[in-house]
Parts: C-alpha cells; structure tokens; sequence
C-alpha cells in the first residue's frame, strides 16, 4: 500500500466515492422507487415472466413432438398462442372460484351476524362479567377505557355485519369495472404475454444487437442475479404460504368449522406476510374462545397454532435454505430492516435485495470494488501503525 503515489490513491478515493454513491441511489431506487414501478408496469412484469416461462416450455413440447414423431413438426408461435390460452382460462378460472367463494362466505358471514345479534351481545357481556372482580381493583381511567371499548367493539361488529355485504360486492365490482383495476390489468397482461410470445426471441435478439458485448455481458449477469434472487425468494415464500393454506383449510374443515375456506385463505395470505405469523392470529382466537365459554374449541385453535408454528419453523430453514441459500436469521434481519425503510413493500423487497447482492458478488462484479476496499483497509491500517 506504500507504493501507492498520490495520484494513485486520489483516484482509488474518486472510484470508491463514485461507486458508493451508485450503491446509495441503487439502494433507494430499490426501498423506495422499484416498489411505484412495479405496482405501475405490474401486468407487463407478470407478462414478461409468463413469456419467460412459456416460450422456452413451448421449444420444449415442439422438441417432444419431434421425438415422437418426425413428421411434426408445430410452429413454436402456434404453441406458445396455446398455452397463452390455457394460462388465461386457468387464470380466469381461478378468479371466478376465488371471488365466487368469497362473496358467497361473506354474505352468509353477515347473514350469520345479523341473525345471531342478540347471542354475539349476550356472550360478550357474559365474557365481560368474568373480568368484573378484576375490574374494582383498576384505576377509574382504565375502567373508562375498557367501557369505550366494550361500546367501540359492539359498534364495529355492528357495522360490519351491517356493510359487509355491499362492501364486498362493491369492492369487487369496482375491481373490475374501474380503469386501471383487475380488467383492465387483465386485458393488459394477456395482450403483452400474446405480443412476448409471439416475438419473444427476436425481441431479445435486437436488443443484444443494439448493446455493447461488454454492457450485455454485466447486463446478463444481473439479470440472473434478479431472476434467482426473485424467483428464489418468491418460490420459497409461494411454498410456505400454500402449506398454511392446505394445512389451515384441511384442520379447520375437519373440526367443521364455519368459512374454512374464508378463513383458510385470509391465514394464508397472512404467512406471506414478513414478521407477523399465523399463530399471532390463531392463538389469540383460541384464547378469546375458551374465555367467552367454548373451551374445547379454544384449546384446538391454541393446539392448531402451536402445533404449526413449530412444523413451519422445521420446514423454513429446509426450504428458504434450498430455494434462496440464505439462512432464516438473515432472511429475518433483511425483512426487518426493510420493513423499517420503506414498509410492506421493504420488508418483501429485503431478502430479495440481500440475496441479489450476494449473487452479484458471487458474479465477480463487485471484484474490483473489494480490491479496492481491501486497498482502503491497508492505507487505514499502515496510518494507524504509524501514529504507533
């Protein structure tokens, strides 16, 4: 490190500034302004992943076919326009089951409500009685807090039972009708899976003519690093989810409780979710079961969150590990640290910016920056030793 002349190390210094303020704008693109863009480009980012997938699936059927017979031979367009149909029937297929189910679990929810009125408000006052000998030895300012809260809890059930259903129905039909919501998306999405799959190759097959082999090769290696890490995390996160889904929906089915599809999904959707767990909604219901007088069925939902709480976290190592190569503790942190940056969408985006760093690493692309950063340890290290 000695060797190194001034005008060596001012530019070493130049470098390192230039590229730690590309890493700062890169990180905030990430946390702040990648989470706007994609909500805005979302049916041609799932367009372009579709094509992705479908093109190459396409080559590999028409392949087969060849195999089997010779004489086939099926333009790949004519196979990728197939199964670009067979995506948008299972695509709409699955919309209608899912908001069919919904709605009608829903309506009957707010029925369900409505009917039993009386009995909700009986149990709960009779939960309410229980906590009475209790409540003489608390300050007259929680007292007051709590009768707000019985008169607040009564009121929103209350409403909901009351605007469940036309808040549903409206909120679906304002999904559809309204420009820019799910029709829209829709047709949008399909159009540009169609428009991708037809000319996906040579769409891509302009674009390397028009950029510098050298650009292209940093280009390629990114684009892998994104596509790993992406898919990595997500497939790990679709994995766990569906789990809670089917293990939810087959438990709650067999005890025989009411909306287990409704609830099912909802805890689903919930796993998906960074830091917050299933068990933070079960064990609590179970909790406010067996108080309000129904035991039997608080101890199976305490059991139920328990007991799959600890399958989960037997199964997250194995799968976040096979599926993203990352250990859960910084799967953890970089949720967390996310989360604290830019929300929601950090707490999702986290891991997946870890883990795209990692692999640009592994990539070789940050080599001459940590050849650098060891060259700014050295130049610290032998001032340090001087002023010995």
């Amino acid at each position: 490190m000695n060797g190194l002349n001034r005008t060596s190390r001012v530019q070493l210094y130049k470098r390192l500034t230039i590229r730690f303020f590309i890493a700062v704008i890169i990180a905030a693109f990430v946390f702040f302004g990648l989470p706007k863009l994609i909500k805005l480009l979302l049916p041609f980012v799932f367009a372009l992943v579709g094509a992705a997938i479908i093109n190459p699936l396409a080559e590999r059927i028409n392949r087969l076919g060849n195999r089997i017979n010779k004489n086939i031979k099926i333009p790949r367009k004519i196979t990728a326009l197939v199964l670009n149909i067979l995506v948008l029937f299972l695509v709409l297929l699955l919309i209608y089951f899912v908001t069919y189910n919904v709605i009608k679990e829903a309506i009957s929810l707010a029925n369900n409500i409505l009917r039993n009125w009386s009995s909700i408000v009986r149990t709960y006052d009779e939960f309410l009685d229980k906590l009475t000998p209790n409540i003489s030895v608390m300050p007259q300012s929680l007292i007051d807090i709590l009768q707000d809260v019985k008169d607040s809890v009564l009121v929103f059930v209350q409403n909901i039972s009351k605007n469940i259903v036309s808040f549903t129905v409206s909120t679906t039909t304002s999904r559809i009708t309204s420009t820019g919501t799910l029709l829209i998306n829709l047709i949008t999405f399909f159009l540009a899976l169609f428009f991708l799959g037809f000319d996906y190759y040579s769409i891509g097959e302009a674009i390397r003519n028009r950029i510098d082999m050298r650009m292209l090769d940093t280009f390629v290696l990114m684009k892998r690093s994104v596509v790993n890490a992406l898919g990595s995390y997500f497939k790990a996160q679709l994995i766990l989810s569906l789990f809670a889904f089917f293990f939810m929906l087959i438990a709650l089915t067999i005890y025989g409780q009411p909306y287990a599809l409704l609830i099912a999904l909802f805890l689903g959707i919930i796993d998906i979710l960074p830091v917050i767990g299933i068990i933070a909604i079960v064990l609590p219901w179970g909790i406010v079961e067996y108080v309000v007088g129904d035991p039997h069925k608080g101890i199976f939902l305490a059991l139920l969150g328990m007991i799959f709480f600890i399958i989960r976290k037997l199964l997250e190592p194995k799968v976040m590990g096979t599926q993203t190569g990352l250990p859960p503790l910084l799967v953890l942190f970089s949720s967390y640290v996310g989360l604290q940056f830019s929300g929601l969408w950090g707490a999702l985006l986290g891991p997946v910016t870890l883990m795209f760093v990692i692999s640009i690493a592994r990539s070789g692309i940050l080599d001459n920056t940590m050849a650098d950063l060891r060259m700014i340890y050295d130049l610290v290290a032998d001032m340090l030793r001087s002023e010995d």
